[in-house]
């Protein structure tokens, strides 16, 4: 490790991030490969936080604590990045760096490059816990594995927090392509349906104190009704019971028993579930009965992704080629910068079709915006927007979209066709990806424009005074937009 006095310049990092442990680990990842693409190729380690999600107060404790950093020393060797000795600094939260490393995640798989040898997965087999040699979780894996035989270990989201956190964030992303909001009893159901012989043990993972419902309720109710004796850490080892054990190591406990299970189940929208498949690949070189609850249907699906997308069609897919995930699949590679393809995958989504129209409209529109991203033909993109808001008449970001690119290339009555068209679609009540601005005031912007250079000058001043009055406007566009008015005034003056 370098001193700090030996390498003044400028490294990367972040205090902490405020997520999970799991949250945590995809961050740090981040931060290396952010480094690796960077002149600068040093790194700051942050601190990792005990997270609590009953208080929202969460300690920051030293990295050390929780991982061997001497194999991390190795790993960044390894790829050229050198770890300075300095206290952590920067963001507290550490999102920029945790986007980063999901991103790299689902698009190298996404491009069907994620494998043993990648940078991903050599991190992972480096971030070792100190949690994995530890007797208390020595003795928590054999008796749940040799004393008490569990083959199967459920990871259950129901904790108090996740309702809100599907409502405001998952629900508005996925539409009803998930089944994301659940009980002990409806995850019973499916695990039951799936596995329907003889009585069943489960080891149960979760916050155990942030539960909706106490867990001998939880107990008594899997017990009674679907033949599933459940068990939670605080049951089988009084260390996992006391004050002596923090947040952290109960859930790098928990960790722990999932990779060592012979079976897990969980939620694609879990970090925590996605990152015990992929570093069980990154371990093993392969996943093997891992299941999730949250795919739609009545048992649950096998998990086919190594633990690398959200997206419970994408993870459960036979290919990332299916072109029933081609939205989803085409967000990744956007995100990961790689246009073309997820252009294609985009308009494989728009021909495949089916009932949910808004995906398709969804899908199409992408193509579109990447059609003119990547500098193609501009009828070909004006094209492209009229298709995709032919299929849904409630959406109007298509007809935005194509009103700003025609009056880019000066096709300027063209601009005044699709967005005069778009007024006339108020903002939807509800839906997916929706982009409010458009309605709140950048389509009549658009509309203001497109009216002056095509000589409607009393349009323009109508369009402006409703942008100014109704408050809707960032500021910084105030003063085109009164620019914009005044010269309408001016041409209706005859000046």
């Amino acid at each position: 490790m370098i001193r700090d006095t030996d390498r003044p310049d400028q490294a990367h990092g972040y205090s902490y991030n405020r997520g999970g442990i799991s949250n945590q680990k995809i961050a740090l990842l981040g931060l290396f490969l952010k480094a690796m693409a960077s002149e600068n190729r040093c790194v700051v380690l942050p601190d990792i936080v005990i997270f609590d999600q009953i208080t929202f107060v969460h300690k920051r404790v030293p990295i050390a604590t929780a991982f061997d950093v001497a194999r991390l020393r190795d790993f960044a060797e390894s790829i050229g990045v050198t770890i300075l000795d300095r206290d952590p600094a920067g963001d507290e939260g550490g999102w920029e760096y945790f986007h980063h490393g999901d991103s790299h995640i689902a698009g190298t798989a996404a491009a069907g490059e994620l494998d043993r040898d990648g940078v991903a997965a050599r991190f992972l087999r480096a971030l070792v816990p100190s949690a994995r040699t530890a007797p208390d979780v020595a003795r928590l894996r054999d008796i749940v594995l040799d004393e008490r035989g569990i083959t199967h270990v459920v990871q259950m989201r129901i904790e108090r927090d996740w309702e809100f956190h599907v409502r405001t964030r998952v629900d508005p992303e996925v539409g009803f392509n998930e089944d994301n909001l659940h009980t002990a009893e409806s995850i019973a159901r499916k695990f039951r349906a799936t596995h329907p012989d003889g009585a069943a043990k489960i080891y149960v993972v979760c916050d155990e104190a942030a539960l909706v419902d106490g867990k001998d309720r939880i107990r008594h109710s899997l017990r009674e009704h679907f033949d599933i004796e459940a068990f939670w850490k605080s049951d089988l080892l009084p260390r996992f019971q006391s004050d002596d054990a923090n947040l952290l190591e109960l859930s790098l406990a928990d960790f722990e028993i999932a990779l060592a299970a012979r079976a897990f189940v969980g939620t694609s929208r879990s970090t925590f579930s996605g990152m015990a498949a992929l570093e069980r690949f990154a371990q093993t070189g392969s996943v093997e009965n891992h299941s999730l609850y949250n795919a739609l249907g009545p048992t649950l699906a096998v998990r086919r992704d190594r633990g690398a997308f959200r997206s419970a069609r994408l993870a459960t897919a036979g290919t990332v080629a299916d072109p029933s995930c081609g939205y989803e699949l085409g967000l990744i590679l956007e995100a990961a910068g790689r246009l073309r393809p997820a252009h294609d995958r985009y308009l494989a989504r728009g021909a495949f079709g089916g009932p949910d129209r808004e995906e398709v409209y969804l899908a199409l529109y992408r193509a579109a915006c990447l059609k003119a991203a990547l500098g193609d033909e501009p009828q070909a993109v004006l094209d492209a927007f009229a298709r995709a808001a032919g299929i849904c008449a409630s959406r109007a970001e298509a007809l935005h979209a194509a009103a700003r690119h025609a009056r880019t290339q000066g096709r300027h009555e063209e601009a005044y066709g699709f967005a005069a068209r778009g007024l006339g679609i108020g903002p939807p009540a509800e839906g997916r990806a929706v982009e409010a601005w458009i309605h709140d005031w950048a389509l009549l912007d658009e509309y203001a424009v497109a009216a002056s250079w095509t000589g409607r000058p009393a349009d323009t001043l109508r369009a402006c005074l409703q942008l100014l009055t109704e408050g809707k406007l960032p500021a910084e566009h105030r003063e085109r937009i009164v620019a914009n008015a005044k010269f309408a005034i001016d041409r209706i003056a005859g000046l």
